[in-house]
């Protein structure tokens, strides 16, 4: 099943009324969080270093501010994402927001996760308002490497809670969400990247993504970098692309950018991201202490 080909039969018409065909223009690509907490302390993590900062104050968004955000851009949204850097499911009303966006109408709604907290309740709140996509993060096809990358978590217990979505979703005979794995590939992990397509594929996930580890600073994890370019990845890539296509798997693998093209960001014309406080920026990797506008 390719999940493009799924997702374009929906894109124009709404889901809840299927016969009704959208209207409007929906150019914006929205990401966002709706708390700043996660469960986990994952070792390529941000949230390691705002554990330091005596600042912080963690938090979920005001159910107002959310209000505020869901009516003003999700009308011209063609995609929301509804978290990002955090885990969304910490979050006790998650559901309520979920079920906003599901009733805007935007064509393309997705849900990231560590997967830990995909308990039958979360899942029951899933089905109520499902996302068209749900992307757990999996960064190992090992157990031992999987908890050594995310803070010790579960990968028997993950695939598990992965297991029990799917059967359910299939139960009521719904199409999404669809699920995806989120890969953050490192040096520690690219040698279990053939495997991981495999557990993708032995638990019903649709579509394997991979992006290259970017080090934040003082976390000292220069050494856990990948060049996609190099003979060791490209090899690697090679394989798990041919595994994706025997599969069945969509795969969408890191590349290394053209020079002519490292000067250029393809978050600039259309994207934004939108923390717990209501800050925009183009997206979480932008300088988020100086934001480009304000939704409080």
């Amino acid at each position: 099943m390719n999940p493009k080909r799924v997702l374009g039969k929906y894109l124009q018409r709404s889901h809840r009324f299927p016969w009704v065909r959208l209207r409007g223009r929906r150019n914006l690509i929205i990401r966002m969080d709706t708390t700043n907490r996660c469960n986990l302390r994952c070792s390529m993590c941000s949230m390691r270093l705002a554990d330091k900062d005596p600042d912080r104050k963690w938090h979920d968004i005001d159910p107002d501010l959310f209000d505020r955000i869901a009516s003003e851009l999700f009308p011209v949204a063609s995609v929301v994402g509804l978290s990002c850097g955090a885990e969304p499911f910490v979050n006790p009303e998650f559901g309520s927001y979920l079920d906003r966006l599901y009733r805007a109408d935007v064509p393309v709604r997705e849900v990231v996760t560590n997967g830990i907290l995909l308990s039958p309740a979360n899942i029951g709140v899933l089905l109520e308002s499902p996302p068209t996509s749900l992307f757990v993060s999996i960064d190992g096809a090992a157990p031992s490497t999987h908890a050594r990358i995310r803070d010790g978590a579960d990968l028997d217990l993950i695939t598990s809670n992965m297991r029990e979505l799917i059967s359910e979703r299939d139960r009521r005979g719904m199409k999404f969400p669809m699920l995806s794995f989120s890969v953050t590939l490192q040096r520690g992990n690219l040698h279990e990247l053939p495997d991981i397509l495999k557990l993708a594929s032995r638990v019903g996930a649709v579509s394997v993504g991979v992006v290259p580890l970017v080090p934040y600073s003082g976390l000292d994890l220069t050494g856990e970098t990948i060049n996609p370019d190099s003979p060791e990845v490209s090899m690697q890539i090679r394989t798990a692309t041919d595994i994706a296509s025997e599969l069945g798997l969509s795969f969408n693998a890191p590349s290394a950018p053209a020079p002519e093209k490292l000067s250029s960001c393809p978050y600039l014309s259309n994207w934004v991201y939108i923390d717990p406080d209501g800050k925009i920026n183009h997206c979480p990797h932008w300088n988020t202490a100086d934001p480009l506008g304000d939704m409080s």
